[in-house]
């Protein structure tokens, strides 16, 4: 689309984010590293930053939000708004996991090997590798996504060395500046995508819900 303006969300995380973004314009964007209270934050920051931008709901094309792995509340909060906002206000919204978007930030698109880790819990991370970018400009997986332990991380990253990045950098003992969803990157990322193949649906990769978060972002063969 042309001139398409997008919201993006991110909240799977201690981080509350979001940005304004129309094509390759960045209108406005915030991340506050908030810890707890995505709730009582997230609405009064999309306000904040429509008034920055001059713009109200209207002027949307997209919602794009991230859809996990994170935590319960964090993400359930950004799934529920972004959905009630493209349901009350006629919108498309993409839906995007945090590890490809993490991943394009820490340049996975030049050809380096990207390990996206986002931490877990009890030693456990949620995982997943990276080389190149795929036809639709997302990333592409050269593992599958999974929730594993830190020791098992830490050998995946020694097989193939490359860039490190998320919150979970420090299982493997490195540390990354990209430990935080750029929601900005969230918005370019799903301002090209099919709405109808990412669906804003929580991605939890854990054993019950691996089948299903797979299928968000699976690797071409």
């Amino acid at each position: 689309m042309t001139d398409m303006t997008l919201l993006a969300i991110d909240t799977c995380e201690g981080t509350c984010s979001a940005a304004l973004v129309r094509e390759s314009e960045t209108l406005t964007s915030r991340m506050e590293r908030i810890g707890r209270g995505h709730a009582e934050r997230l609405l009064p920051m999309i306000a904040e930053l429509m008034a920055e931008a001059g713009i109200g709901y209207g002027d949307l094309d997209r919602i794009a939000v991230c859809t996990g792995p994170g935590t319960f509340t964090g993400l359930r909060i950004g799934l529920s708004v972004a959905r009630g906002l493209a349901l009350t206000k006629g919108l498309s919204c993409v839906g995007l996991m945090s590890l490809p978007v993490l991943a394009a930030q820490a340049g996975a698109g030049s050809g380096a090997i990207v390990h996206a880790i986002v931490m877990g819990r009890g030693g456990q991370g949620f995982y997943q590798a990276y080389q190149g970018t795929r036809p639709d400009g997302l990333p592409q997986p050269i593992s599958d996504a999974e929730c594993l332990d830190g020791d098992v991380i830490v050998a995946k990253v020694a097989a193939q060395p490359g860039v490190v990045v998320g919150s979970g950098a420090s299982l493997v003992g490195a540390e990354s500046s990209h430990d935080a969803v750029d929601p900005v990157v969230l918005a370019r990322l799903a301002c090209g995508l099919d709405p109808s193949n990412y669906t804003p649906e929580p991605a939890y990769l854990r054993d019950a819900d691996a089948k299903k978060a797979k299928a968000l972002l699976t690797v071409e063969t």
